[in-house]
């Protein structure tokens, strides 16, 4: 949040809040510029300016190995083996980004969670799509 505070407080005042999903214990924090040009002279002063406010002060996150990557395959297929057909793929940063029809709350969404626990991956990161029209 302070990233996205100073960011607005440099000239940026439509930088977005960051994105805060939590499932199963695990948390995730997704900074996004939102619809700002991040390549422009502005963005990258501003950016600059506030860096040192990020997690790890702005490091890249290492790369997903290769166990992490098929671990992540498999409990999506896991979920959906259980009941939870349209559960997605992770994508190349390990982020499950799940439609917005798809209702975490379900019984049935629980049991599966509760069933694929053993193979869940520990930085597990979801994201729930808007839904479609906003």
């Amino acid at each position: 949040m302070a990233f996205a505070v100073c960011m607005r407080s440099h000239g940026l005042s439509s930088y977005p809040d960051p994105q805060v999903s939590q499932s199963g214990g695990h948390g995730s924090i997704k900074l996004a510029p939102g619809t700002l040009v991040r390549d422009s002279p502005a963005f990258n002063s501003v950016s600059r300016a506030c860096h040192h406010l990020l997690p790890d002060g702005g490091a890249a996150p290492s790369a997903m190995s290769p166990q992490e990557q098929a671990q992540d395959v498999e409990y999506a297929a896991c979920m959906r083996s259980h009941g939870v057909p349209n559960f997605p793929d992770p994508d190349h940063d390990g982020v499950f980004t799940l439609p917005s029809r798809l209702d975490q709350q379900a019984p049935l969404f629980q049991r599966a969670t509760q069933a694929c626990m053993k193979v869940q991956p520990s930085s597990l990161s979801i994201n729930n799509q808007p839904p479609s029209g906003s």
